[in-house]
């Protein structure tokens, strides 16, 4: 459990005053279509962000985790293979008596429900669509801090796991409309070299 230590160390306080000022830094309308913006050189990305990993016991028990939810609600998952998909992720917030209290049930601080269903869909999106987790050493807001990011050929598609989980335990998002708009832009996303010619075609 060292992970969550060193992800959750500071105060509950902290957390959630970071929790009010990340609500007003989210976009406010709900296009599936994502923006440009920012544009990098890899050399400044290389500086900024450092590839992260997920550690194998703590994952491993945090799916476990998620199964014994449906197990102890007697609910059945949306979907029954993988257990961290999306849906199944909603359903241990939306039924059931929920995820936040499965954890202080196990004698868990509330904040590792955040940590284990940011973990489960990092897992998720890692292993289906090939994104890669990066620590943000300079983030520009709070929460920010862990990041995964998918790469085609130079553009890329960032997602930030902790800030979105704690919409989701907040009832203001889920999980599946994220993968949706997700899937949208993975599908219509253009390269590196599409962006330049088109902002470079402006002029």
């Amino acid at each position: 459990m060292n992970f969550f230590k060193k992800l959750f160390s500071k105060k509950k306080e902290n957390m959630d005053s970071q929790s009010e000022k990340t609500t007003s830094s989210q976009p406010q309308n709900n296009s599936k279509k994502a923006n440009i913006n920012t544009i990098a050189t890899e050399e400044y990305f290389d500086k900024r962000y450092q590839k992260d990993t997920m550690d194998a016991t703590v994952l491993d028990g945090t799916l476990k985790m998620i199964e014994g939810y449906f197990v102890a609600n007697k609910l059945k998952p949306a979907i029954t293979n993988p257990i961290n998909h999306p849906k199944n992720l909603d359903l241990t917030i939306n039924e059931g008596f929920g995820f936040d209290m499965y954890c202080k049930a196990l004698d868990m601080d509330e904040n590792y429900a955040v940590g284990l269903l940011a973990m489960a869909f990092n897992d998720f999106m890692i292993k289906q669509h090939g994104f890669k987790l990066y620590k943000d050493t300079e983030p520009e807001y709070p929460l920010r801090d862990m990041t995964l990011k998918y790469d085609n050929q130079g553009a890329k598609l960032s997602l930030y796991p902790i800030e979105y989980t704690v919409k989701v335990l907040n009832y203001e998002a889920n999980f599946n409309d994220l993968y949706e708009r997700i899937k949208y832009n993975l599908d219509n996303m253009p390269t590196s070299a599409e962006v330049y010619h088109k902002l470079t075609k402006k002029k």
